[in-house]
């Protein structure tokens, strides 16, 4: 019989490791890396400006550069004629002031010269003369302007410690002098799979036996999610043979996670293994979710090493790796973001699972028009073609039909 009666929370069962990690030492370490290598890498500490941004006032349009009050009451049938005195050049500072009834050629980003307190678009002035244009629009003062530290302000905080830093991160950190950051380390993981119907992707395919899909598909997961990896394994159904496995990748790794055996059958011993090799024990084992339920959890303080059994099938394998795994290290590199990917809306039904949370794979459409995806958790199709999957909590009696929902990506 399943020996799954007493099962934690998805949050419990993150909480105890995550205590367990801490209260036994693990620290992340960090690096300082250049920006140009820090896509998709963690902060480890606070950004703080070195400039302000920008470091002068400066127009956002090709135009004028004009003192607000000049404008007043100008219009398409009634212009102001302004005395052109000069021309503000990108990339070079601007030693022009103007004085009333007086304005100076920008082009968009230029430095605006002192005394300026607007801009006119060129869309509205017409030229007279060489040092005569007439303007055919009002502005308000700050018109078009963007001021000294408008985007951000030297000696403030930039990005926060756990930040994940995005494509357009590092271009703001360019843009504030910041060429080197402090990131978490990337943690090295060796993945096993077993099971004795499985079969590597070079081998020849015999009636009865299956292809090995985890461990590609946890590999691509960790390479998401900035994991390095030091091994992988396919094994077959050998307690001694796991625990000797899982033993030796303790000696080399920060995480360790095994695909497959997480179960109470006759040949499923990942529990007993992760059992002995942790100083901690089993923490859990059984996860209160649809699918994933057979989930466990250990850590060793001896090696600083996080222990993690997933489910065989592939659905729930990658899910919990996600909720469990992947969670657990945002939690400890103080990763506050959130990750779905949109809302949407839902285009039907979804009943719940009393007692449990419930992850159902979805698509969404151009619209946000959220479409369940219904599947075996063994059936790795429905996992390729879902944009991602949305959350019923253990208590959520389920989601209506028209209702807006988050969607997550894995």
């Amino acid at each position: 019989m399943l020996d799954l009666l007493k099962v934690d929370s998805l949050e419990e069962a993150v909480s105890k490791l995550y205590n367990e990690c801490k209260n036994n030492g693990l620290e992340i370490g960090t690096e300082e890396i250049n920006v140009s290598d820090s896509f998709l890498r963690i902060l480890a500490l606070d950004v703080v400006a070195n400039i302000d941004v920008p470091e002068f006032d400066r127009t956002v349009v090709d135009g004028y550069a004009v003192i607000a009050k000049d404008t007043a009451g100008a219009s398409d049938t009634i212009p102001t004629i302004l005395n052109v005195v000069g021309e503000s050049f990108m990339g070079k500072p601007q030693d022009i002031e103007i004085k009333n009834g007086e304005c100076v050629y920008v082009p968009t980003g230029a430095m605006l010269p002192k005394g300026a307190t607007a801009c006119i678009m060129i869309e509205n002035t017409e030229n007279i003369t060489n040092d005569k244009v007439a303007i055919y629009d009002s502005v308000a003062e700050g018109k078009y302007v963007v001021k000294k530290g408008d985007d951000i302000k030297k000696g403030t905080v930039a990005l926060n410690k756990g930040h994940i830093i995005k494509a357009a991160d590092m271009g703001f950190l360019s843009s504030i002098a910041v060429n080197k950051i402090k990131v978490y380390k990337k943690l090295n993981i060796t993945i096993i799979s077993t099971g004795d119907e499985l079969i590597d992707e070079n081998d020849k395919l015999e009636f009865g036996k299956i292809r090995d899909v985890n461990t590609n598909l946890l590999v691509g997961l960790s390479n998401k999610y900035g994991l390095n990896i030091v091994n992988k394994y396919l094994l077959k159904d050998d307690e001694k043979l796991l625990e000797d496995t899982v033993r030796k990748a303790m000696t080399t790794s920060d995480i360790v996670v095994v695909s497959g055996g997480s179960s109470k059958g006759k040949k499923d011993a990942s529990s007993e293994v992760l059992g002995r090799v942790s100083s901690s024990g089993v923490l859990t084992h059984g996860i209160a979710i649809k699918p994933g339920k057979p989930t466990i959890t250990a850590y060793d303080k001896d090696t600083k090493t996080i222990l993690v059994g997933l489910p065989g099938h592939p659905v729930a394998s990658a899910i919990l790796f996600k909720l469990v795994l992947i969670d657990l290290l945002y939690k400890l590199m103080n990763v506050d973001e959130t990750d779905y990917s949109c809302i949407g809306v839902m285009t039907e039904n979804i009943p719940a699972s009393p007692g449990r949370m419930t992850i159902q794979l979805v698509n969404v459409d151009k619209d946000y028009n959220v479409t369940p995806i219904y599947g075996r958790s063994g059936l790795i199709h429905t996992l390729s073609v879902a944009t991602g999957y949305i959350r019923l909590e253990i208590n959520q009696e389920g989601i209506n039909k028209g209702s807006k929902v988050n969607v997550y990506y894995l």
